[in-house]
């Protein structure tokens, strides 16, 4: 169960691996399905997060502060996500695991980073203001927000179809646009005319 909420965590907020590491259950508001990210774990030992932005409030969905509350049980104190001894998880050893469930999936291997990759992309996708992601991801400029996206050739030639210039227009019969000018016989009766 503490695996699969992890990494529903790392996919669900965007967090970096380290910020989740460093949650402790008083940075949860599940109540109201918020994150209060204030520290982060760097080779097991908590320190301070990444940047200014860092320090900031990233809301959750119902599912995953179902998932967080569930995983927490009765715990009122402690980290989030922690090994048998208390300890913080290592960035290694989550790897690992991934992995392992990766492998086991038959699917191709990825890092943890991932998860924060496909967070800013999803959003992107669904249109979420960039003000909004950046708050959520602790970026302070568009740019790490823009190299963060990945679209998919399928997610592009969506686009092209929702928003073509064409739409409506039947794709079977297509408008032909004639312009107002004489038919040739007139043009040549009025010449025999002349």
């Amino acid at each position: 169960m503490q695996w699969r909420t992890l990494f529903a965590s790392l996919a669900g907020t965007g967090l970096r691996c380290g910020e989740v590491f460093g949650l402790h259950v008083a940075d949860l508001d599940l109540n109201n399905r918020k994150i209060h990210v204030r520290r982060s774990v760097y080779q097991q030992n908590e320190v301070s997060v990444k940047t200014k932005k860092g320090y900031r409030v990233v809301h959750i969905e119902a599912v995953l502060a179902e998932m967080l509350r569930q995983h927490l049980g009765r715990r009122k104190s402690g980290r989030v996500f922690q090994t048998r001894n208390g300890t913080p998880f290592s960035k290694d050893n989550v790897r690992r695991k991934l992995h392992l469930i990766l492998d086991s999936l038959r699917m191709k291997r990825g890092g943890l980073h991932a998860f924060r990759h496909g967070r800013v992309s999803f959003l992107r996708k669904n249109g979420v203001a960039d003000k909004i992601i950046n708050d959520w991801i602790g970026h302070s400029t568009l740019r790490m927000a823009d190299l963060y996206t990945h679209f998919e050739d399928a997610d592009r030639q969506q686009v092209a179809n929702d928003l073509g210039a064409l739409k409506g227009i039947c794709p079977l019969v297509p408008p032909v646009i004639v312009p107002n000018v004489p038919k040739s016989s007139e043009v040549a009766g009025k010449g025999e005319a002349a």
